[in-house]
């Protein structure tokens, strides 16, 4: 098992790469979907988000300072909370999409419908939790770190 800093610097990376050939920008936009918040009146939803979510921003800025990508690319992520929510993960999978994000890393808990939908939109999509394997070009990396 690779550690949890190596393994973003790894996800991160693969998403620049794959964008380079979707997308042209100066700043590619990373979109990460998240459970690390609860929604009101909601204690039991355990929040994994809150121990992963630290890595992406040190693994994106080590990117930027330390590893920069080719032709001076910068390499950004915006955060879209799902609550541990299905129906909120696909919600947020579109609104991200709506932002031209360059593609999606997670979301923790599913990522069947929402992985459909990135391939609809034609973005790659890593869920770092998932165990599902799938033959189709958008998911053909599924990695777990973790068991939620």
């Amino acid at each position: 098992m690779i550690g949890s800093r190596s393994f973003w610097h790894l996800v991160v990376l693969i998403c620049a790469g794959l964008s380079r050939c979707i997308c042209k920008a100066d700043t590619f936009t990373v979109g990460y979907l998240t459970g690390s918040e609860r929604r009101p009146g909601n204690e039991d939803y355990h929040r994994p988000g809150l121990s992963i979510s630290g890595a992406i921003t040190l693994a994106v800025d080590e990117i930027n300072h330390m590893h920069p990508l080719v032709d001076g690319h910068k390499l950004n992520f915006t955060i879209a909370e799902t609550y541990g929510d299905e129906e909120e993960s696909i919600l947020q999978v579109a609104l991200l999409w709506t932002q031209n994000i360059a593609g999606y890393i997670g979301p923790q808990e599913t990522c069947v419908h929402e992985a459909k939908m990135a391939s609809g939109f034609n973005l790659p999509m890593i869920s770092y939790v998932s165990r599902i394997r799938f033959s189709f070009p958008w998911c053909r990396l599924s990695v777990s770190i973790g068991e939620w």
